[in-house]
């Protein structure tokens, strides 16, 4: 008895420690989260470009999203309604990739040390889309408008022109409609 309650209790150990190598957690580490270098102005209707470094590459936002349908979210750890949007943005990314969807996080932090904040934010909830933070003089926010309240969402399609600018917090629902008129 005592030797098929201890294979019992490993097989329990067993099937735990699986799903936690393959469940939420297994993004951990994964987050992409970096600074931007330099960005570019916007003209009336085309996306801002803006760069950062990634594994010591340049790369812009323009060769990212090339031919991609984007939902180009500006928020930031600090605001709840932002933080309530997370589980959305992170099931869009994770379902709707294969379709030409690209889902990308421009975050306002700026105290203390944002990358790290920001960094340490999106592995805990699995934010597996890239992140990149503003910098201190708010360019990118400048670039898309003057940002007056987050989340701030831009719907972009497969030309790289804004179709759709969205104020406050969204259902799923309500981001993959604004996502299928950008031309899905």
């Amino acid at each position: 008895m005592k030797i098929t309650s201890l294979v019992g209790l490993a097989l329990i150990i067993s099937a735990v420690t699986m799903h936690c190598a393959n469940g939420p957690s297994a993004n951990l580490g994964s987050a992409k989260v970096y600074t931007v270098q330099s960005v570019g102005s916007k003209s009336e209707s085309i996306a801002a470009d803006f760069t950062w470094t990634e594994d010591g590459k340049k790369v812009s936002f323009s060769e990212v999203i090339a031919g991609k349908v984007v939902l180009l979210n500006i928020w930031a750890t600090w605001c709840p309604p932002c933080r309530r949007e997370v589980p959305d943005l992170v099931a869009i990314s994770n379902e709707m990739a294969a379709e030409g969807v690209v889902v990308f996080g421009v975050s306002l932090d700026q105290k203390g040390d944002p990358v790290a904040s920001v960094k340490a934010f999106a592995e805990k909830n699995s934010m597996g889309y890239i992140n990149v933070v503003d910098n201190a003089s708010g360019q990118i926010a400048e670039a898309y408008g003057g940002i007056q309240s987050i989340p701030t969402t831009f719907i972009i399609d497969r030309q790289g022109k804004i179709v759709q600018k969205i104020i406050g917090s969204q259902s799923k629902e309500a981001f993959i409609a604004a996502l299928q008129r950008a031309g899905l």
